[in-house]
């Protein structure tokens, strides 16, 4: 199980496939993946027992991405390694404090490096980041 609620799965599979969750593609390499294949990628951990926070169970955390925990783009990216350059494309975000840790504001660079943001209620990517909210 991803963690991640059906409405949010639906979301971030739509997006990966421009608007139709059957032509969803991974999100690093462009890999086909339809509407079953892949798994979502938790870009900022969500620990152990989960998150509470809305932001972390939103479609802005949640990558679609090719194989599993152990394979592909997905192991590349739980892997955690810098050599595989997942942290510096947006698929894995560190823990901490400030707007560099917050999925929101931390872009994805898309098969083809196609920079975006992701939102946490839509299913599209968006083009330049959230304002953000006043301190």
């Amino acid at each position: 199980m991803s963690g991640f609620s059906p409405r949010v799965r639906l979301l971030v599979r739509t997006r990966a496939g421009s608007g139709d969750p059957f032509a969803a593609t991974c999100e690093a390499c462009g890999i086909w993946l339809g509407e079953h294949g892949g798994q979502l990628q938790h870009r900022l951990a969500r620990g152990r027992g989960g998150s509470r926070d809305p932001v972390v169970r939103s479609a802005a955390n949640a990558a679609l991405l090719c194989g599993t925990p152990m394979t592909f783009c997905h192991g590349n990216a739980e892997s955690r390694d810098p050599e595989h350059g997942m942290e510096a494309r947006g698929f894995v975000i560190r823990h901490g404090v400030g707007p560099e840790f917050d999925p929101r504001f931390v872009p994805l660079i898309l098969f083809g490096g196609v920079k975006r943001w992701l939102s946490e209620t839509e299913a599209c990517y968006l083009h330049e980041p959230p304002a953000q909210e006043a301190a």
